[in-house]
């Protein structure tokens, strides 16, 4: 009888192998599934947050892009690259100015799109004479101000005008007429903002509100403007 059960005994206990091996595989593969959905969700978190990445970068970038820069920002910029637009005023070794008003100061303008608003008055100089070698900005916002016209009116006899060096032709009748502007001083090399350059020769103070001298544009002609 116990070797006729024999047969019996292999066979109950390869039965007994094969559902071990089947479940063990079972279980392999659950696990390989179970890591596989995890890796995948894995992947598709890292996906999004790239992508939230990306395109918070892109909004970013494009609302620097959109933001404009202001008036002597436009000109710092512009200094710092010694951009052609400037003309003349790249020469180093002198003082020149160029005003509004004038057909090179409208080309600077342009040149550099720089957005003058309608009535504004503003000058644009470089002092360069030995060690010292800056530029200045000198603006009259109308919009703020009023027209210029307006303080010419003060003085009938008034009748001051601007050289490209910045000077003032002679005679000069009626007297002196200050009018209220901002002004911004660059170093030359880097078109960096100087406050203390602007602070001894312009305003006096800390900002750069200050008072300039009202005066016809270079020429002929009746163009106020501001030195």
């Amino acid at each position: 009888m116990g070797r006729k059960g024999q047969p019996f005994r292999e066979k109950g206990q390869d039965l007994i192998e094969y559902a071990l091996l089947l479940a063990i595989i079972a279980g392999i593969g659950f696990l390989i599934y179970q890591q596989s959905f995890m890796g995948d969700s894995i992947r598709t978190v890292f996906n999004n947050a790239g992508n939230l990445m990306e395109n918070g970068a892109s909004k970013s970038s494009s609302k620097e892009e959109e933001e404009p820069l202001s008036i002597p920002d436009l000109l710092g910029r512009a200094i710092a690259e010694r951009n052609g637009g400037l003309g003349s005023l790249l020469l180093a070794g002198s003082t020149h100015y160029v005003y509004s008003g004038t057909a090179e100061g409208n080309q600077v303008a342009r040149a550099l799109n720089i957005p003058f608003s309608e009535g504004d008055a503003w000058s644009i100089g470089r002092v360069s004479q030995g060690s010292t070698d800056y530029y200045v900005l000198i603006y009259y916002s109308a919009s703020q101000n009023g027209p210029l016209s307006g303080h010419a009116s003060t003085n009938p006899n008034w009748s001051w005008r601007a050289t490209s060096s910045g000077g003032y032709e002679y005679p000069r009748p009626g007297g002196h007429i200050s009018v209220p502007v901002d002004y911004y001083v660059y170093d030359a090399g880097n078109g960096i903002q100087n406050a203390g350059l602007r602070q001894t020769y312009y305003t006096g103070s800390a900002d750069s509100s200050g008072q300039a001298t009202l005066v016809y544009a270079p020429g002929t002609g009746k163009e106020y403007t501001i030195r």
